[in-house]
């Protein structure tokens, strides 16, 4: 039996892909130790893993919901150096095989290279590099444009203290705040298959594209959602990050107010769904819903394009009319019209009426159903936990 240690952040989006490739390695008689946050511990234990808490405040972040990144890698860094002195001797007496790393956990990667042991990227997104994003001076000018005082004075904190990380421990310090999103391991397992992944034939042998992982989240999510009415129903969530826009909601009750669709609308766990005011009756709005459940019933899906929700779509064989809000948002909804299986609306596109119309062109278009059903057997055929276990096994020999 060999032991792998697990970082990743508290973000549902970045823990939801790694619980399966656990709890396989856990069947194949390996010991799991998975740092995290408090908050996911029920998550992590079931996958029959051992749960150690990483005192870090995701949401103390992600709560401004237009977070610059500036300001969450600095926080990371700060995190790091709090946590490095306990964290380094608890792994050392570890002694694994193996770290596996979520690509914007800065202590993992800290870890990892400090006590020179093998380190396992695992990536809840795309791949980047190869030109998957913009050239990096537009990405800081996009991240700062919010708040250019205050963001440079954040990249400037974060050159000096990752400096001084990196003058105490095996790490280069960060020039940008986009020095966070690593994928340095010696092999990067990357949460979606080869046909999803933008410019894929570029990426080394080291990235192996092993497919979307679905954990099974029973009990969770409002259990009482209505019933299916014959109409077509359309799914709406923003995820379980930044999905705190009442107006965007409204909107939507707006587009399909006529009673043409069944509209289910997940609007998060921090909003109640009461402020939405009186809804029709064929509209239901819910703070949490079982996704994938409601996804099975779903003719057409609008989401904030975040990988997780977008992978159960194609799993679901749904339609999307993406409506990115964030981050690596707007590069999955570009990859979703691209590829023909949906609809990418930006910030300006998204009036009731142009919800609607994106709606209606998809819910009843087979050749996106076509595509939809090519890209589930493509994330079939990559392999899943069982491959990502058989790559870190071969790392742990």
């Amino acid at each position: 039996m060999s032991t792998a240690v697990v970082f990743t952040l508290s973000a549902l989006g970045h823990v939801h892909p790694t619980l399966p490739i656990v709890a396989e390695l856990v069947q194949r008689g390996h010991r799991a130790v998975y740092y995290c946050g408090e908050e996911v511990r029920e998550k992590i234990e079931a996958t029959g893993a051992e749960f150690r808490p990483i005192p870090w405040d995701f949401k103390s972040i992600t709560r401004a919901q237009q977070p610059r990144l500036s300001a969450y890698a600095l926080e990371q860094a700060r995190c790091a150096e709090a946590l490095l002195p306990q964290l380094l001797a608890e792994v050392e007496a570890l002694a694994p095989a193996c770290v596996l790393v979520d690509f914007m956990c800065f202590w993992g990667r800290i870890v990892a290279r400090t006590l020179q042991l093998p380190m396992v990227n695992i990536s809840s997104g795309f791949a980047l590099g190869q030109g998957v994003l913009p050239p990096r001076p537009v990405l800081m000018a996009l991240d700062l444009s919010r708040a250019p005082l205050a963001g440079g004075r954040e990249v400037v904190a974060l050159r000096r203290l990752t400096q001084r990380l990196s003058n105490r421990y095996r790490v280069d310090p960060m020039r940008t705040q986009f020095d966070l999103l690593s994928m340095d391991g010696d092999d990067v397992l990357v949460c979606t298959a080869r046909a999803f992944q933008p410019r894929a034939e570029h990426f080394p042998d080291r990235f192996h594209f092993i497919g979307p992982s679905f954990a099974p989240r029973s009990g969770e999510g409002e259990r009482t959602l209505p019933p299916l009415d014959g109409r077509p129903l359309v799914y709406i969530s923003l995820g379980t990050v930044f999905n705190q826009k009442l107006d965007f909601f409204r909107h939507c009750v707006e587009a399909f107010a006529d009673g043409k669709y069944q509209v289910i609308l997940s609007v998060g766990q921090s909003t109640d769904p009461a402020v939405l005011g009186p809804l029709p009756p064929h509209v239901h709005a819910a703070s949490y819903v079982a996704q994938l459940e409601v996804l099975a019933r779903t003719a057409v899906f609008v989401s904030h394009a975040g990988m997780n929700s977008v992978s159960e779509a194609i799993f679901r064989e749904v339609p999307v009319v993406a409506v990115p809000q964030a981050a690596d948002q707007f590069t999955i909804a570009q990859r979703v019209a691209e590829l023909g299986i949906g609809r990418n609306l930006l910030p300006f596109q998204r009036s009731a009426k142009q919800l609607r119309a994106a709606v209606d062109a998809l819910v009843e278009d087979a050749d996106t159903r076509t595509r939809l059903h090519a890209l589930r057997e493509a994330f079939e055929r990559a392999g899943g936990p069982t491959r990502a276990a058989e790559m870190i096994e071969a790392r742990m020999a």
